[in-house]
């Protein structure tokens, strides 16, 4: 395929997610206005053009990474692998000076080792530079050029680049967190899969940094989920469009609303409300969440409707042997005192 897949009319993309949320982000994708929406295990094919692409990194909530496949083949061993590589003429996407970094993730009998699948494809494209110019690329796992994401299914071999750089649920908000945080990405699409309304309250009830409540907001606000991200991977391609990008983020942060929304986020620990108050602040949707602090048990509410979102401790958090008990509590206190609310858990 041609470096111009990039440049005009539509391209392939892939959005990656968590397993459960595929049907949310081809939701979201769809509102957005991709083509040839498909849901596939752990992520949505899509077909769109570059503006669209950089649309998709900015305001999806759901996605973990959008990438561009740019050419597949078959491989049996690891010789067909570094020579499937090395044809594809990598000049189109980088020069020698620019830095790269690879992913793997495989599914064969034949290649077991992600790590080593990344290391015969780093030398497979240093290899052909070095051959056409004398001198290799090198490596940069924080920033590069390119970040290549190589997928082994059998005997087939799947080479994209990935243009989100860092993962996407690095939002940018989050400057602390408790143990074991939950992802805001998955926050997001608990949040979506709830159909929360939001002229109606929410309780985040158990809230630690206070994400599934930030999400809320952000989501409630039409606030783009890639706002307060400064980088994406695609900033530093051959083809970057600064002022198309320029257009694109415009655009979606004139569609905020500033609508009347009430979220309360509430923690037993004055540990883990602080946390939340401060990233509250940097979301800055300070103006739609408010705070309590006393144990879950304790919430009293006076609306008949609403929705309660709750990540109770486990594993890291709590001692396996408290769980059984615990989640009876959850129970008990939901058919007592929230009855005509949906709880998420």
């Amino acid at each position: 395929m041609n470096y111009t897949f990039a440049h005009t009319g539509d391209f392939e993309m892939k959005a990656t997610t968590f397993f459960g949320l595929e049907e949310v982000l081809a939701a979201e994708l769809r509102k957005l206005g991709a083509k040839d929406v498909e849901p596939f295990k752990r992520g949505v094919s899509f077909t769109g053009d570059l503006g669209f692409m950089y649309k998709a990194n900015f305001c999806l909530r759901t996605a973990l990474r959008i990438l561009v496949p740019i050419y597949k083949f078959e491989a049996y061993n690891e010789h067909q692998l570094y020579d499937g590589i090395k044809k594809f003429d990598w000049s189109q996407f980088m020069g020698v000076d620019d830095t790269l970094a690879i992913e793997a993730v495989a599914n064969s009998d034949n290649f077991t080792h992600s790590l080593y699948i990344e290391q015969k494809t780093k030398d497979a494209i240093c290899d052909q530079f070095r051959e056409k110019t004398g001198k290799r690329p090198s490596v940069d796992l924080k920033t590069p050029t390119l970040r290549i994401y190589v997928h082994i299914f059998r005997d087939e071999v799947s080479v994209s680049l990935d243009s989100s750089g860092d993962i996407l649920y690095k939002r940018g908000y989050r400057e602390d967190i408790v143990d074991a945080p939950i992802k805001e990405v998955l926050a997001a699409g608990i949040v979506l899969i709830s159909d929360w309304q939001s002229h109606l309250p929410l309780i985040d009830g158990m809230c630690g940094s206070g994400t599934l409540a930030i999400e809320a907001a952000l989501y409630a606000n039409n606030v783009p989920a890639g706002i307060f991200r400064k980088d994406f991977g695609f900033m530093r391609w051959k083809n970057y469009d600064e002022k198309l990008f320029e257009t694109i983020t415009e655009s979606a942060i004139g569609r905020i609303k500033d609508g009347d929304v009430n979220i309360l986020a509430n923690d037993i620990s004055d540990k883990s409300l602080n946390i939340t108050k401060h990233n509250v602040e940097v979301a800055k949707v300070d103006d739609v969440i408010s705070f309590s602090r006393k144990s879950f048990f304790d919430i009293k509410v006076e609306k008949p409707m609403g929705t309660i979102l709750l990540n109770p401790p486990y594993d890291e958090r709590m001692k396996k042997e408290d769980i059984v008990s615990f989640y009876k509590q959850i129970g008990d206190k939901l058919k007592k005192d929230f009855a005509g609310w949906n709880c998420w858990i």
